[in-house]
């Protein structure tokens, strides 16, 4: 069986879980809060938002989402191999004529079509958030100005980088646990211990993980030179050693399911 076929098995098996409506909501939540406050209580917003709409309505937006991703990818490494353990199928997968590298790729791959169909998903309701607002108050200048498209692009992208350790991480800890509540609870105090981090500036801060989201939208906050951070690298390089690890569990457990 083909990779790509393995793929689009995956992806078929998500209709019967809350993945989808998991990436849907996650991706609406803040474009729809966002068009709430700027049409019901626009204050000094219509000033603040004048010179540069579209840039700073962007980076307030992505301000919340470098937080809130964090629970998302946790939940939707989670729920996509929990499809297995739920209907206790792992047994046929692994007797079905698919290598170990396509059954424990595809599903990866799956988990990150459902995290880039998030990512697109909240920037087209940004935008459409945006031109709402205008409509609803004229007062407001999104429908007079250009999207910032190069600070969107370089946000989607940086941003996606620094969630690649996480979400390799939370995949091992999924495929790992057969209970639901394991990994998400092991990952959610990870996040907790993200946020301390940060909070109290911790000196290595940029070696872990859950903190990686938000240091990247802070260094496009304060146009760093370089396009890539360090924490960006050391997300790199997360990504490629539990995608490892995980990939070898798989591939020597004797109990397979």
């Amino acid at each position: 069986m083909s990779f790509i076929i393995s793929t689009q098995a995956e992806l078929l098996k998500t209709k019967r879980t809350a993945s989808l409506w998991l990436s849907i909501i996650g991706a609406a939540i803040i474009p729809t809060i966002l068009f709430l406050h700027l049409t019901i209580q626009p204050g000094d917003a219509v000033k603040s938002l004048a010179a540069d709409p579209w840039k700073k309505m962007i980076m307030m937006a992505w301000q919340v989402l470098a937080v809130l991703l964090i629970p998302y990818i946790i939940l939707i490494s989670v729920l996509i191999p929990q499809i297995e353990f739920k209907n206790n199928t792992w047994k046929q997968v692994f007797a079905s004529p698919q290598k170990i590298s396509t059954i424990f790729f595809s599903k990866f791959l799956t988990i990150h079509i459902m995290i880039c169909f998030c990512f697109i998903l909240f920037n087209v309701l940004l935008i459409i958030s945006g031109l709402m607002v205008n409509m609803v108050n004229p007062d407001f200048t999104f429908l007079h100005r250009s999207i910032d498209w190069e600070t969107i692009l370089r946000l989607n992208l940086k941003i996606y980088v620094s969630i690649l350790g996480i979400s390799a991480i939370q995949y091992c800890l999924s495929l790992r646990f057969k209970n639901f509540v394991a990994p998400v609870g092991i990952g959610l105090m990870l996040f907790i211990g993200g946020q301390v981090a940060l909070s109290y500036h911790w000196v290595h801060v940029h070696q872990y993980p859950y903190a990686f989201p938000f240091l990247t939208y802070d260094s496009i906050m304060k146009t760093s030179g370089s396009f890539f951070e360090n924490h960006e690298w050391n997300s790199l390089g997360f990504f490629v050693i539990f995608m490892l690890i995980g990939f070898l569990d798989m591939k020597t457990r004797k109990e397979k399911g």
